[in-house]
């Protein structure tokens, strides 16, 4: 009886141990579960933030090599400009090698112009001018190619007049920007500035252009010798004409990444530009890594980060108005994976697991013994 006893209380005991065993398996699962996500979120957090860190980096320098490119531009207007201010007066010969010179150095430029102030009443003189000149059948008209008629450009007109280079530009001679609504408050505020002016992006119905049409225009009013520039009426009286710029905002942004790391990033330029709605962009330099078609990538897994990854930056040097616009491309994400935290989930409940079954199998066979 006593050995009985004893063989029942052993094997009460065994299946006591086991299930003990067996909640220790749980509890494994269970811990091992809890801390492998704890680990997960930690490394997740932290492959977020060295993304968005790089992103941040890369962004910034890709915005400061644009604006340096963009200033090249601007000094070019202005040296265009300061030919006009010493000198007496600038004959097209002249013009046209000043103009050949800054060219060679900016292959961005799509036309670098000047257009002087030409009275109505001295329209008929000047074409004439012109065509003795050897600019055969030119005459002043507005930019869609038709007369431009005083009443257009209030007292005044304002025609393309030298023009480098001439091919494929030659559709803007004679072209008088002031008739033009979407270029006229520009050039006012030219004139009445006396300061470097940046135009809203300008299509002039050319042959050739980018995305965006055919880019933006630069001005800088001329004024005769010793007029009153002190006052608004004054550069208004003594206003000669503009040094015009137009610029391939396209060619632009490749020229000023040409010696940086484009790949990885998408780039918009853009006008007016709301974020809520995302409307008037004008013109987008995709990645050169975006065409690659050896890459395959899913983003599936990195949706929270794509969220946060869209930074816009001010292009100052053209107005508030204009800004760029960054947003990640495949190659980004090839060079920036995030896989640390999913090796360190499964990782964890890999060991988890394994210790679960093993303690378990111990205990089976613990059972049987």
């Amino acid at each position: 009886m006593v050995v009985g006893e004893r063989k029942h209380n052993q094997s009460a005991g065994t299946v006591k141990a086991y299930r003990f065993r067996l909640f220790l398996c749980w509890m494994i699962l269970v811990i091992g579960t809890i801390l492998s996500v704890v680990a997960f979120r930690s490394v997740r957090a932290w492959e977020r933030g060295y993304l968005h860190t790089d992103f941040d980096v890369l962004s910034a320098s890709h915005a400061a090599a644009v604006a340096n490119e963009l200033n090249r531009h601007l000094d070019v207007t202005n040296v265009l400009a300061g030919l006009f201010d010493v000198s007496q007066r600038v004959d097209r010969l002249q013009f046209d090698m000043f103009a050949k010179t800054l060219l060679e150095s900016h292959k961005d430029i799509q036309a670098l112009m000047w257009a002087p102030r030409v009275g109505a009443a001295e329209r008929a003189a000047f074409e004439g001018r012109a065509a003795q000149l050897g600019l055969a059948n030119f005459r002043i008209r507005d930019l869609s190619g038709g007369d431009a008629p005083a009443a257009v450009s209030t007292t005044d007109y304002f025609p393309v007049y030298y023009l480098q280079p001439l091919q494929p530009n030659e559709d803007l001679l004679g072209a008088d920007l002031m008739a033009d609504d979407n270029t006229r408050d520009f050039l006012e505020k030219a004139r009445d500035t006396g300061q470097l002016t940046v135009s809203p992006p300008v299509h002039l119905n050319l042959q050739v252009g980018d995305s965006m049409g055919n880019g933006v225009l630069l001005a800088r009013a001329i004024y005769q010798q010793g007029a009153n520039l002190e006052t608004v009426a004054g550069r208004r009286a003594g206003l000669e004409g503009f040094v015009l710029q137009l610029l391939r905002m396209g060619d632009l942004i490749e020229e000023g990444l040409r010696e940086s790391a484009v790949l990885g990033l998408n780039i918009s330029v853009v006008y007016d530009w709301d974020p809520d709605d995302g409307r008037e962009r004008h013109y987008f330099h995709s990645s050169a890594s975006s065409n690659d078609h050896g890459i395959q990538i899913s983003q599936s897994h990195a949706t929270d980060a794509i969220a946060g990854l869209r930074l816009r930056t001010p292009l100052d040097a053209l107005g508030k108005e204009w800004g760029l616009l960054f947003t990640p491309a495949p190659r980004f994400w090839l060079n920036h994976p995030m896989w640390m935290s999913w090796v360190v989930l499964g990782s964890g409940m890999l060991i988890s697991a394994l210790l679960a079954v093993g303690l378990l199998m111990w205990s089976r066979l613990a059972l049987r013994i």
